[in-house]
């Protein structure tokens, strides 16, 4: 069994903390990790483990810190953590988990330093070991770039070894016997004679010990989830209707809001006529915001219409309005003094291709693509004088901490 080393020049796993009876572990990059944000928010009678497992009376819940638009990020990050913790499936239950900054993306540098990715040069590999110690340091919290598997194959598996080894040695301690007579499956340890002691049952004797950090991780010939057929997690509620989206959240009160924007992206609004929405029913107020309004009103229907009702002066596009000018505009770029980087450059073209040398001029042309939501794009935000809470599915957590805070005066702790 190949060993997966937990103690790199520059990582560590941190000692076991007792909290509220049960025990932290954490696979942390650089020399001053960040806080488990778990720990803050547990509720009577819940344990955690790291800042991606959360034990209570019913169960495992995993963290899933990356964000899931329909590409199956939650189940990948279940099941990496599930693969090494022997649990089925069914055993346990995932959340988001809190924006912070212990779910910083460590494999998103490689995007963000201008090499290729192939490029293992002194000068490209110093660049995204900067590039990553800054991204940690801010805790940078992302989903994007295709980082999601890259960011946590490694961290998720190791943190889910850890506290399976560290389960076992808490139940070898309870029931006196060597851990290595021990085995786990479906989410508990198993003693030689076959009897079960389920993980919830461990917690609080795991945290009164030093964790395992020596850990084998399972090779793939023993693999049960990670890379067979395997369902994802939200498939039976998303192919029955009873999946529950943002835009599904009611509360007591709760007013509704839509936004009327220049369609033409990027133009501006020379002003508007909002005199028959104002004393439309239901509407409650009419805002100006940045390059449109927002209507207020107390449900949807009354909103949306209210906000065609407006009349819009809206200013002209900063691009050509005709697409067919679009693709002159693009085919005409193609010029060496538009050129501005050559990422790959290889082989020997002019020599190979001579004067006899048979041709075909061939052109591809592919529309602009947007992204493609299963709902409209929302958010509800509950506001009081100290505290807000936002539901909102987004790619990056933090910075809507940081934007809400900038607009409100209230701190991101707080938000």
């Amino acid at each position: 069994m190949s060993k997966q080393p937990t103690t790199h020049r520059r990582a560590f796993i941190i000692g076991s903390t007792a909290i509220a009876g049960g025990v932290a572990f954490g696979l942390y990059t650089l020399s001053r990790p960040h806080k488990n944000p778990l720990e803050a928010q547990l509720d009577e009678g819940e344990l955690t483990f790291n800042p991606w497992v959360k034990i209570n009376a019913n169960g495992v819940i995993l963290i899933a810190p990356h964000t899931d638009l329909g590409q199956g990020a939650r189940s990948l990050q279940a099941a990496l953590i599930a693969e090494e913790m022997d649990l089925e499936l069914h055993q346990f239950t995932v959340e988001t988990g809190p924006p912070a900054g212990a779910y910083w993306n460590t494999a998103v540098a490689n995007n963000i330093a201008p090499f290729m990715a192939r490029d293992r040069s002194l000068a490209s590999n110093t660049t995204r070991r900067v590039v990553s110690s800054a991204v940690h340091l801010l805790g940078v919290q992302i989903t994007g770039g295709s980082t999601t598997a890259a960011d946590v194959y490694n961290k998720l598996r190791v943190a889910g070894a850890v506290a399976r080894e560290t389960l076992k040695l808490a139940a070898a301690a309870q029931a006196e016997i060597p851990v290595s007579e021990l085995r786990t499956a479906k989410g508990a340890v198993i003693l030689p004679d076959n009897r079960v002691i389920p993980y919830t049952r461990l917690a609080e004797v795991a945290a009164n010990i030093s964790p395992v950090t020596n850990v084998d991780l399972r090779p793939p010939s023993e693999w049960r989830l990670v890379g067979k057929d395997m369902l994802r997690l939200d498939i039976k509620e998303k192919s029955t209707g009873t999946s529950i989206y943002g835009i599904d959240i009611s509360m007591p009160d709760m007013v509704h809001a839509t936004v009327c924007t220049n369609p033409r992206i990027g133009g501006t609004m020379n002003s508007y006529d909002a005199s028959e929405a104002k004393d439309m029913p239901g509407v409650k107020a009419i805002l100006k915001i940045s390059n449109g309004v927002a209507v207020i009103a107390n449900n949807t229907w009354n909103a949306i219409s209210a906000a065609k009702s407006i009349q819009f002066d809206w200013g002209p596009a900063p691009y050509p309005p005709e697409i067919e000018t679009h693709w002159n505009m693009l085919s005409d770029s193609f010029r060496e003094e538009n050129l501005d980087g050559e990422w790959r450059n290889e082989g020997h073209i002019d020599e190979t291709l001579t004067k006899n040398t048979p041709t075909r001029t061939l052109e591809y042309r592919a529309p602009y693509l947007a992204h493609a939501p299963l709902e409209p794009l929302n958010a509800t935000i509950k506001m009081t004088s100290d505290r807000i809470e936002i539901w909102a599915s987004h790619q990056v957590p933090r910075m809507v901490q940081n934007i809400i805070s900038r607009i409100t005066g209230i701190s991101t702790e707080n938000i």
